[in-house]
């Protein structure tokens, strides 16, 4: 028993180790963006997202504090993001839903008529939780623009 007990707390330490050593996710372009519903003040739309995981592992993005702007203007706030479990060591397409809390109706509107002419000229800002087994990490995201 003894035995076992060694040969486990010497891999434990090991398997830590691969875990700390973490690189950023990096998310190289947003492509697609797609409006799905809106309920009242809330606005759904959907995206494609090119991310590169260089990490072994596999990381599920948890949350997300972000603010949808139209350049420099303010439209609204993520209050929601579906979870998307990011595959290790892979650059990947992933399409991800989002809600986003728009409290002026004009922004809706404005939006609308962006979404389908020109949606390079949205971008987002803020952080994003992602979580593995044994880490989670929060990252900046800066002027995240569509194309």
């Amino acid at each position: 028993m003894k035995k076992y007990l060694y040969v486990a707390l010497l891999f434990v330490p090991l398997m830590l180790t691969g875990c700390l050593s973490y690189e950023e996710i990096q998310v190289l372009k947003i492509k697609d963006v797609s409006y799905q519903d809106i309920k009242g003040s809330t606005l759904k739309l959907a995206f494609v997202a090119t991310v590169n995981n260089p990490n072994y592992f596999s990381v599920k993005i948890k949350n997300a504090n972000m603010d949808l702007r139209l350049q420099d203007r303010f439209l609204g706030k993520v209050n929601q993001i579906e979870q998307v479990e990011l595959k290790g060591r892979t650059e990947k397409d992933y399409k991800i839903h989002i809600s986003v809390d728009i409290k002026d109706m004009l922004n809706v509107l404005s939006l609308s008529r962006v979404l389908m002419n020109e949606p390079h000229n949205l971008n987002l800002s803020g952080t994003v939780d992602v979580k593995s087994f044994l880490y989670s990490k929060t990252f900046h995201v800066d002027r995240l623009s569509f194309q």
